[in-house]
């Protein structure tokens, strides 16, 4: 008796992918949904097809699927970040660090932007040298954060030491380029 093949070994196993010994029609030689035979490759590109063929009512279909099962989709994730706390900041750090993979270009616009507007908000009588030894004292665990941000959508304070805090990292992040007076 010859062997039936890497699908039917798959399929016998119950697992749900496959790596065939033949590329696909269309010549993409990667793994197959075993119940199916499909090449992800392809399914993956008509996805995309279909997608763009439909664009507006794809996502009016999945808001509205949204809408409807938002209570059941926030207890789930409820459930989920209770269970493990530190899973909502592990996918943004995901979610960030792809981000920042595939839009290199933009990423560095907005660095340049911050940096020159560092610059343009740095007064020429500012002690640079103590700005520089407050940014290396910093304790672990903190940020050096501008008590007035630089790019305050109503206030903007200057780059200089007065104008320096250490804020615990998860309230700087919090307080993005928000001034709350006091």
């Amino acid at each position: 008796m010859s062997a039936r093949g890497p699908r039917y070994e798959a399929q016998q196993k119950g697992e749900k992918f496959y790596m065939p010994e033949k590329p696909c029609k269309r010549g993409h030689l990667v793994a197959r949904i075993t119940s199916t035979g499909t090449c992800l490759e392809c399914r993956r590109v008509k996805e995309k097809e279909r997608y763009h063929a439909n664009a507006e009512a794809t996502k009016l279909r999945t808001k509205n699927k949204y809408k409807k099962n938002a209570d059941k989709l926030r207890q789930k994730r409820r459930e989920m970040y209770a269970a493990n706390p530190d899973a909502e900041r592990e996918v943004a750090k995901l979610r960030s660090r792809e981000w920042r993979k595939q839009n290199p270009h933009h990423r560095n616009a907005l660095k340049r932007k911050y940096v020159a507007d560092k610059g343009a908000r740095t007064p020429k009588w500012a002690d640079l040298r103590s700005i520089v030894e407050f940014y290396k004292n910093c304790p672990d665990g903190f940020h050096v954060d501008h008590v007035l941000p630089l790019r305050g959508k109503y206030v903007s304070g200057f780059h200089t030491v007065e104008n320096l805090q250490y804020l615990p990292a998860i309230e700087n992040l919090r307080k993005n380029n928000r001034y709350t007076p006091k």
